[in-house]
């Protein structure tokens, strides 16, 4: 029971670091981080000798959970300036190959 507990809180250490990561934009180690959260979690919920109406055990999921949207909220925006600058790169792309077709006409 208590090496459950622990895989708990280790997964939510890695939680606050992945929000940590993402605010910094470094996907590879965020990536990483998600994986080793994962294998945590998947041991956790696994081993079915927990308590779910533990306090810890709630308020740990639910911090999660929290900071899990979190991350995302943060890859989701990151993601959304990428497509943004993609957009303005083709215009101004397009708006080049307009300008070269009418300077050579």
């Amino acid at each position: 029971m208590l090496q459950h507990k622990e895989n708990l809180e280790l997964a939510l250490e890695l939680s606050q670091e992945i929000v940590r990561l993402a605010q910094e934009k470094a996907w590879p180690e965020m990536e990483q981080l998600d994986q080793q959260r994962l294998q945590l979690l998947k041991a956790f919920f696994s081993a079915g000798d927990f308590n779910s109406h533990d306090r810890m055990v709630e308020e740990s999921i639910q911090s999660i959970l929290d900071l899990n949207d979190r991350a995302l909220a943060i890859c989701a925006e990151a993601r959304d300036f990428v497509m943004e600058d993609g957009r303005k790169v083709r215009l101004g792309r397009e708006a080049i190959a307009a300008y070269q077709k009418q300077s050579f006409d």
